[in-house]
């Protein structure tokens, strides 16, 4: 396909996937057929073949999207050359706000591994491992710094992700607590949960006999 052509072609497949993600938000990944998808972006049920053999395809490329611009966004906010604790609270309010304001995608991204297996599951595995990466490594560098208490960094990446990720199951814009309100307390939960001290914690001396 030319290069104007494949230039042309992209408004058209950024349609599809933005239909799907409102689709699968909707009615869920099962119920979603090509033909509604195509109704809803628009577009002739061949077109759909264009640009995925089908809906698992479509699927592992749309959770593998949003992974990536997750991760990607993440390192462009993140702080440089500052504590584990004030890292930690930045995440949380990317993460906490990132998921508020992309609640369809953020649905889709996580509760709709349950579609994937084998190649497909592993490659979003991999994907969202990368941005856990990035959880651990500031839990890690907060227990060097004596200021959290974690025994299993990589599992409480895992518990954090999670608890996180949730806001966006149940957040209404209409709801009693405004989005500021939500990461205030989300950070709250967050520190106790690492067991935040604000003063270094001490390190164990060594008993002299």
């Amino acid at each position: 396909m030319p290069n104007r052509a494949l230039r042309e072609a992209r408004p058209t497949e950024q349609a599809i996937r933005e239909a799907a993600i409102q689709l699968i938000s909707k009615i869920g990944f099962d119920s979603m057929s090509l033909r509604q998808l195509a109704t809803q972006a628009g577009v002739n049920p061949g077109t759909l073949y264009l640009y995925y053999q089908g809906k698992k395809e479509l699927l592992v490329s749309l959770v593998l999207g949003y992974l990536d611009e997750l991760l990607r966004a993440w390192r462009m906010s993140k702080p440089l050359n500052t504590g584990a604790d004030t890292t930690l609270c930045a995440f949380v309010d990317f993460h906490v706000r990132y998921h508020l304001l992309r609640k369809e995608e953020g649905v889709l991204g996580n509760m709709e591994l349950r579609n994937l297996y084998g190649e497909d599951l592993d490659i979003v595995r991999h994907a969202r491992r990368n941005y856990l990466d990035e959880i651990r490594t500031i839990l890690e560098q907060g227990i060097g710094e004596g200021l959290f208490q974690c025994d299993e960094p990589k599992l409480l990446a895992h518990i954090l992700f999670n608890t996180l990720t949730h806001v966006c199951s149940w957040y209404r814009s209409d709801g009693p607590l405004s989005i500021d309100e939500i990461v205030a307390q989300y950070s709250k939960l967050t520190l106790l949960m690492v067991g935040y001290s604000i003063r270094p914690a001490p390190y164990p001396t060594k008993r002299t006999s």
